[in-house]
C-alpha cells in the first residue's frame, strides 16, 4: 500500500487527530512509538499534515488536562528507556522544528522544548549513549 494515501486520509479528515490523541494514552511503549512515527510523517509531508500533528498534540494536551502540549513528548523522553523510542521521539522533536516554515517560530518552538527541559534530557542521553541514531536525533536538536 502506498503510504501517502493514509497521509493524505488522516490530512483530509481532521476528526482522525482526535483519534491518534488517546491511543498514545496506553502504557505500551511499541504503541506510542508508532503514533510518533506516523505524526513525524505527517510533519514532513506537507503543510496540513504539519497541522494535524500540532492538532493531535494539542487534543491529547486537552484530553488529559495538562498545561504544556509538547509536555508528553519531553516526559515520554525522560522516562523512555530502550533508545529506539528514544530517536523516534527526538526525531519527532527535529520534524515539528524543521517543518516549522518561519524561522521565528522555529525558533519560538525550539524555545518551547528547552523551556520543558529537554537540554538537561539530551545532556542525560548523550553522556550514556552509545546509539549512533540516538546521537544523531541529539546533534540535530543542538545544532
Amino acid at each position: 500500500m502506498d503510504p501517502r494515501i493514509g497521509l493524505d486520509y488522516i490530512v483530509e479528515n481532521k476528526d482522525y487527530t482526535t483519534k491518534l490523541a488517546p491511543a498514545l494514552d496506553t502504557n505500551s511503549a511499541q504503541v506510542k512509538k508508532q503514533v510518533f512515527e506516523l505524526l513525524s510523517a505527517l510533519c514532513v509531508y506537507n503543510a496540513e499534515g504539519y497541522s494535524r500533528a500540532l492538532e493531535a498534540l494539542e487534543h491529547y494536551k486537552t484530553f488529559k488536562t495538562e498545561r504544556y502540549k509538547f509536555g508528553i513528548v519531553v516526559d515520554e523522553l525522560k522516562a523512555a528507556k530502550a533508545n529506539e523510542y528514544r530517536t523516534v521521539l527526538l526525531a519527532f522533536i527535529n520534524c515539528l522544528i524543521i517543518s516549522t516554515p518561519q524561522l521565528k517560530d522555529r525558533n519560538r518552538l525550539r524555545n518551547e522544548f528547552i523551556g520543558l527541559k529537554l537540554l538537561e534530557i539530551l545532556k542525560d542521553i548523550k553522556s550514556k549513549c552509545k546509539d549512533p541514531d540516538l546521537k544523531v536525533q541529539c546533534d540535530v536538536f543542538d545544532v
